[in-house]
C-alpha cells in the first residue's frame, strides 16, 4: 500500500514520546468562522466490510468541514490556555499541516507528551465504537496500559473523521486519558470559535483537496476507467485499481539547497520549467514518488507535491512514468507560484 495508517497502539506511543520536526514557517492569520458545503465527491469507506447509512461529507458542524480545517493552525488550537488546564506547555513542534505537539509535564512535573491531529482518517468500524460522548460529539477512547491514551472525536462520519489527541506519561506519569479528555474538549471549544488559521504564500496547495484535483482520466493506465479514491487526512488521495495504486500527498518538508530528496533521484522534466525528482523504491510493492516543490521560505521549509505510482510486483508497467504523467496533467491546477 501507498499509505497507511498505524493501527497499533504500541507504535502511536511510541510516536508520543519521540520528539518531531519543525514544520513549515507558514504564517498565520485570524479570520472570520466560514460555512462550507459539504463536498460533491464521495470516497469510499476506509473500512469498506463496514457501511454507514450517515451522509457522505457532511461534518457534525460546519466548523469540522475538510475546507475550513485544511486552514487551521493545529499547535493554536491546543494553545497554551488549553494546555495549561493539565500542566505546565513547553515548545510547540509541528510536522505536518494538521499535527501539532508539545512534550510538556502535568502539574506535578512528570511527563506528559501531547500530539494533536486535525481531520485524522478513522476506521468505520472505530465510529460504531464510538459510544462516549465529548464535547457534544461522540468520543472513543483507547488506552495502552498506564501509559498512553487516545482520544477520538467523531468530526465526520461518513467518510470517517476525527479530531485526535494522543497522550503519553511514560513511566513517571499519571493516568493519560483525564488529561486527554481536558485538551480534546478544548480542541474542539477553538475549532468551533475562530482559530488562528495559516496565510499560505503564493503557490501553496494547502487548501487544495487532492482527491478532486487528479483527473480520473489520468489515472487509466494503469488503474482501469473507475478506480476507487480515498482520502486520508485532509490532503493526500489515494486511487486504488486491481492490482495498482495512484497517490497525491502535499506536504511540509525542509527543502534541501539543491532538491537533493535522496541521493537515487532522477530529474524530470514536467514542462513549464517545472521539475520533478523521482525516486523508484523496489520490494513487493514498487513505488515511485515524484516530489515537485512548490513553495520555500528563506530557511529552505516549504511545501511540495509529491504524485506516486505502484503495483504489486508483477504488474509491469513504468511506475515513474506513470506518476510523473499525473503530475503534469495535474500541476496546471494548483495554484499558481
Amino acid at each position: 500500500m501507498l499509505r497507511f495508517r498505524a493501527t497499533a497502539l504500541l507504535a502511536a506511543a511510541a510516536l508520543l514520546l519521540a520528539g518531531c520536526a519543525t514544520g513549515p514557517g507558514l504564517a498565520k492569520t485570524h479570520s472570520e468562522r466560514r460555512t462550507v458545503p459539504a463536498g460533491a465527491e464521495a470516497t469510499t469507506s476506509t473500512d469498506p466490510s463496514v457501511k454507514s447509512s450517515a451522509p457522505v461529507n457532511r461534518p457534525a458542524d460546519p466548523a469540522f468541514a475538510a475546507e475550513r480545517l485544511r486552514l487551521v493552525d493545529p499547535c493554536a488550537v491546543i494553545g497554551r490556555d488549553v494546555l495549561e488546564t493539565v500542566g505546565a506547555p513547553s515548545r510547540y513542534s509541528s510536522s505536518s499541516y494538521t499535527r501539532c505537539s508539545n512534550y510538556m509535564k502535568d502539574k506535578s512535573g512528570k511527563t506528559l507528551n501531547i500530539t494533536l491531529d486535525l481531520g485524522y482518517t478513522l476506521l468505520s468500524s472505530e465510529v460504531q465504537k464510538a459510544t462516549k460522548q465529548l464535547a457534544g460529539l461522540k468520543s472513543a477512547e483507547q488506552k495502552l496500559n498506564s501509559s498512553a491514551c487516545f482520544i477520538s472525536v467523531i468530526t465526520q462520519e461518513n467518510p470517517p473523521q476525527a479530531v485526535r489527541v494522543q497522550i503519553g506519561t511514560g513511566s513517571d506519569g499519571a493516568e493519560p486519558c483525564e488529561p486527554g479528555r481536558k485538551v480534546a474538549e478544548g480542541a474542539i471549544r477553538k475549532l468551533k470559535g475562530n482559530p488562528q488559521r495559516y496565510s499560505p504564500p503564493k503557490g501553496s496547495p494547502v487548501e487544495v483537496d487532492p482527491c478532486t484535483v487528479v483527473e480520473k482520466a489520468d489515472l487509466a493506465n494503469p488503474l482501469g476507467a473507475s478506480p476507487r479514491s480515498q482520502a486520508f487526512g485532509l490532503h493526500t488521495c489515494t486511487w486504488s485499481g486491481q492490482r495498482a495504486q495512484a497517490q497525491l500527498e502535499f506536504k511540509t518538508l525542509r527543502i534541501p539547497a539543491d532538491n537533493k530528496f535522496n541521493d537515487k533521484q532522477t530529474e524530470v522534466d514536467l514542462g513549464g520549467g517545472v521539475k520533478g525528482y523521482a525516486v523508484l523504491k523496489e520490494g513487493p510493492f514498487p513505488t515511485c514518488d515524484v516530489t515537485v516543490v512548490r513553495t520555500k521560505d528563506s530557511n529552505n521549509n516549504g511545501e511540495v507535491a509529491q504524485f506516486s505510482a505502484a503495483g504489486v510486483k508483477d504488474k509491469e508497467f513504468d511506475r515513474c512514468q506513470v506518476a510523473a504523467a499525473i503530475a503534469k496533467a495535474t500541476l496546471p491546477k494548483l495554484p499558481k507560484a
